[in-house]
């Protein structure tokens, strides 16, 4: 019984340090361009810092899966101003989340990898202003604490220990209702989405 208990760790020992020679991983760290679709304000004026981690197994010569953890702001920004160019007001919209992408990358190009998933994020903190001043919490106005969105972008392999990536995020379901529970196009109430543009470097390990 020793034996075969003995003989099955290392068993699984080894298959383990197989798949282990097999795994590619490193950091990461960027910007990020936001927009908050739905508030009626346009334009990715909220820049926001990305950082993290990222692993890959290759599946094939021509298909890989990453999986990235990183914290990432998101958000919305606008400055109001008169006809004379003067600052008027402001409202700033600051999203910080930990975000868990699955990503398939495709791999036609020693240089260029085309890449698409999905991912999951965790909203741990929000900070909404007027003109400077916290917005006060209600029940409408919360956002809510998970998210899923859609992810689409291309990697471009600088050396052998970095690459540059540019990524499309865009959130599948709203993040949060329109304020006052309006409603829009035909009665409906589709409420905000996240709207980022990803700008980072990936250092493999």
């Amino acid at each position: 019984m020793i034996r075969h208990l003995t003989l099955l760790v290392i068993a699984l020992t080894f298959s383990a340090w197989g798949l282990a020679q097999r795994f590619d991983g490193g950091l990461l760290s960027g910007l990020a361009a936001t927009q908050v679709d739905g508030d009626g304000l346009g334009g990715y004026h909220r820049a926001g810092f990305i950082g993290g981690a990222w692993v890959s197994y290759p599946f094939s010569k021509a298909f890989a899966l990453r999986s990235e953890l990183k914290y990432i702001q998101k958000g919305s920004f606008k400055r109001f101003t008169d006809g004379a160019g003067g600052t008027i007001g402001s409202y700033s919209l600051r999203l910080n989340y930990t975000e868990v992408p699955f990503l398939a990358e495709y791999h036609f190009r020693d240089d260029l990898v085309p890449f698409a998933g999905l991912s999951f994020g965790y909203l741990w903190k929000s900070i909404e202003q007027n003109n400077g001043y916290d917005n006060p919490i209600e029940e409408d106005t919360r956002f809510k604490k998970f998210e899923l969105a859609a992810h689409a972008g291309v990697e471009y392999k600088i050396n052998r220990h970095f690459s540059f990536c540019f990524t499309a995020s865009y959130s599948i379901l709203p993040v949060r209702r329109h304020k006052g529970n309006l409603f829009y196009i035909w009665n409906l109430n589709f409420g905000q989405y996240n709207n980022v543009l990803q700008f980072y470097l990936r250092y493999h390990i």
